[in-house]
């Protein structure tokens, strides 16, 4: 399970679609939330689905401050909240939702101020997605979003589940990939995810494990 929050004030999610990069920066928000002040910023402005913005009042519950444009909350528009800017460049701690891996192209305009504020930038992983199966695939996966982004990724995270179907050892066949590519880009891998009943079975990952409840569906239809 969680025991502690991102290494810098600013920590950008990017991740390619499947990868349950939102159910992360979610999960990543309420646990945070419960120590510190924080502001989840929601950057997905290509995919109309499973974005942050739509677990505002639940955040909000929490004292997690939401940021999109509120103007256009269901819109598959590109169309940005002035407080992203005010927010990125402040002291704020901050979690950056992006969309996809195309969606990282949105960083671009807040890039020197992510560098300046040596921003982390997590890619989330799931190794049961066909482009991400392997070591050579979320490498592959990695440089695109770094190209389209500006941004050098930092960390893996491993997220590998098959939904209903997980079981604790795809965790541990997700962690075996992740680890072989985070350690050919030379970036460090701080969670693996899993859903907490087999947080007992996982006992070699230790304080690496990261507690995944569902925070945009039922838990009986993942």
């Amino acid at each position: 399970m969680m025991t502690g929050g991102p290494l810098g004030r600013k920590l950008v999610i990017v991740g390619a679609y499947g990868s349950g990069k939102t159910e992360f920066a979610l999960n990543l928000a309420k646990q945070m939330a419960a120590n510190e002040s924080l502001v989840l910023v929601d950057l997905d402005i290509v995919n109309p689905y499973f974005r942050s913005r739509d677990a505002t009042e639940l955040l909000e519950s929490l004292g997690v401050e939401v940021v999109y444009n509120r103007d256009f909350r269901d819109a598959d528009l590109p169309a940005l909240s002035a407080r992203t800017d005010t927010v990125v460049a402040g002291t704020e701690t901050v979690i950056i939702d992006v969309g996809g891996d195309d969606g990282a192209r949105v960083l671009g305009r807040y890039k020197a101020h992510l560098i300046k504020n040596q921003a982390e930038i997590w890619m989330v992983v799931n190794c049961f997605r066909p482009f991400t199966a392997d070591a050579a695939g979320i490498i592959s996966t990695a440089r695109r979003i770094e190209a389209k982004s500006g941004l050098k990724i930092t960390a893996l995270v491993n997220n590998s589940n098959l939904g209903r179907e997980t079981t604790a050892e795809h965790v541990r066949q997700g962690a075996a990939i992740v680890s072989e590519a985070a350690g050919q880009m030379g970036v460090h891998v701080p969670y693996h995810c899993c859903r907490p009943p087999f947080i007992s079975q996982l006992p070699e990952f230790k304080d690496k494990l990261f507690a995944m409840e569902l925070s945009l569906f039922p838990a009986d239809i993942t």
